[in-house]
């Protein structure tokens, strides 16, 4: 009886000393992409483009969150998240959603061409680049 007490002491010293190097990792960052539906190529100056954006992810843990930033490097306009403007470059905005939609629109006649980065809680940034002609409005 004592023997088997002794060798179920032994196996239990062996699992715990072999189980001691091994620990648990619980991935929290995810490496993500910001895709979104065909756009129209040009936009009338006071049009409005519709952006549908989905942002893809690799895996999903609950905690991360994501923002979104943007900079206006030709033509003059204004980009809204859903219902909410992004009236300042460069600042960050969350987002609420995995599928979301981005307004884009037109305040000039020229070209337009803005950058949207998405960043993550871990760091991680997309950069998305939209791109629109000028149109002629209709009137």
């Amino acid at each position: 009886m004592k023997t088997n007490s002794i060798i179920g002491l032994v196996l239990i010293l062996i699992m715990a000393i072999s189980c001691k190097d091994e620990t648990l990792e619980i991935q929290q960052a995810y490496t993500f992409k910001l895709t979104h539906l065909p756009i129209p190529s040009d936009v009338p100056e006071n049009g409005t483009v519709e952006i549908r954006c989905t942002l893809e992810t690799a895996g999903n843990y609950k905690e991360a969150i994501y923002k979104i930033r943007f900079f206006q490097n030709e033509g003059k306009g204004r980009l809204f998240l859903e219902n909410m403007h992004l009236s300042v470059p460069n600042d960050l905005y969350a987002i609420e959603h995995r599928n979301f939609r981005l307004y884009y629109k037109a305040e000039s006649k020229q070209n337009h061409q803005f950058d949207v980065y998405v960043e993550d809680t871990f760091g991680q940034t997309e950069k998305v680049s939209f791109e629109f002609g000028a149109q002629e409005s209709k009137n």
